[in-house]
């Protein structure tokens, strides 16, 4: 008899899918239900029914499996926030390093990965630094579990000390209407691994103040040293400070407003520009030891990928917030650049968010540039 939209059913999770849900099987069928845990024996309710696979709700564990444990985290279960408030931090690790191994793989088409690197975070509770909280009716806080309502949260337990004292104070004074409001316990002047960087109000920067001075290093040393490096989607010039110390020259290439802060940042020569357009102009000029890519979590525009393939750098480092996109991308490149460095970063723990750093040598290419 085949399950219907609404129907009871028990299964055992296995895994942890890129959405952060649980994965289970139920005659065949894949099932993705959220809030669940690896090893928990669960009761679920149909949601929505595929072909080959189901969306349900938790209805309530029967078994709970070896890692999950009581959320740290009153509103979890309302506040759409954090997903993974209900796993112990050695499953949540295990799942992001499975998320991106999949991607890789599946996505990606590589049948063989270098040995990962895994850099965790300090503290998996009270380290984030910067948020978008939403605002309605008096209510400030965190967007609802597949909602647009406001959630109240009076103490987030991600946030560290700094960033409550911003979240107390928009408590203390409710702003007016509705609508999401940035709010970071950092001022606009910051220190990275000992160098001064300045940030406007609305430059993008990472969340997790531990893991600042550790990716720093990280991306700065998977990019050697060299003669010409080549910067895309640079921001505030968070990685472009310490790698232009390693190669004579350093092209960043900036789109938006954070142009201002990496050309006070930065010796380097800041274009500002869009990627997609600027670095197709560069085929046949440019002969980079160091392609550097941070792009957003769209990824990188096909016209990139196809400039990067032609341009043909010595290295590519691609500085990554989505699995997916990043394997789509390196497919792109095709099989002319081998994959040989792989880092996860834990940046945002109670999250099903992956943040990664792969290094790429162009297999045709004499290697221009030296691992430091």
């Amino acid at each position: 008899m085949r399950p219907e939209v609404g129907a009871s059913v028990e299964l055992t999770i296995d895994t942890l899918a890129a959405g952060g849900d649980g994965v289970g099987r139920h005659d065949g069928r894949v099932i993705f239900v959220p809030r669940s845990a690896p090893g928990d024996r669960v009761q679920a309710q149909l949601l929505r029914l595929h072909p080959r696979y189901a969306h349900a709700a938790l209805v309530r564990v029967l078994e709970p499996g070896p890692h999950r444990r009581e959320s740290p985290c009153p509103y979890f279960g309302s506040c759409g926030g954090c997903r993974w408030l209900h796993l112990d931090d050695a499953a949540q690790e295990a799942g992001r390093a499975a998320i991106l191994r999949d991607a890789l793989t599946r996505i990606g088409g590589m049948r063989e990965l270098p040995p990962l690197t895994h850099v965790r975070s300090p503290r998996s509770l009270g380290y984030r630094s910067r948020a978008r909280v939403a605002h309605a009716r008096g209510r400030v806080g965190f967007r609802a579990w597949h909602s647009h309502e406001v959630v109240d949260i009076e103490r987030c337990v991600v946030f560290d000390a700094e960033t409550q004292a911003e979240l107390d104070a928009l408590q203390t004074a409710t702003p007016r209407g509705s609508g999401e409001i940035e709010i970071r316990g950092y001022s606009e002047e910051v220190e990275v691994a000992g160098r001064k960087l300045n940030v406007g109000p609305h430059a993008f920067f990472q969340a997790n103040r531990l893991l600042w001075d550790r990716w720093f290093e990280v991306v700065v040393k998977a990019c050697g040293t060299g003669q010409l490096a080549v910067e895309l989607y640079a921001g505030v010039g968070f990685y472009t400070v310490g790698v232009e110390e390693n190669f004579s020259t350093l092209i960043a290439v900036e789109r938006g407003a954070a142009v201002h802060d990496a050309r006070r940042n930065s010796k380097a020569q800041v274009i500002r520009a869009a990627a997609e357009s600027w670095l197709p102009a560069q085929v046949g000029k440019l002969l980079p030891d160091l392609m550097l890519l941070n792009p957003p979590r769209s990824g990188c525009d096909a016209r990139v990928i196809d400039a990067l393939r032609k341009i043909a750098p010595a290295r590519v480092v691609y500085v990554s917030c989505e699995p997916s996109t990043l394997a789509r991308d390196l497919a792109r490149l095709g099989p002319n650049f081998r994959l040989t460095g792989l880092t996860l970063l834990d940046a945002l723990p109670q999250t099903h968010h992956v943040e990664s750093v792969v290094t790429l040598e162009h297999i045709d290419s004499r290697s221009r540039t030296h691992v430091q």
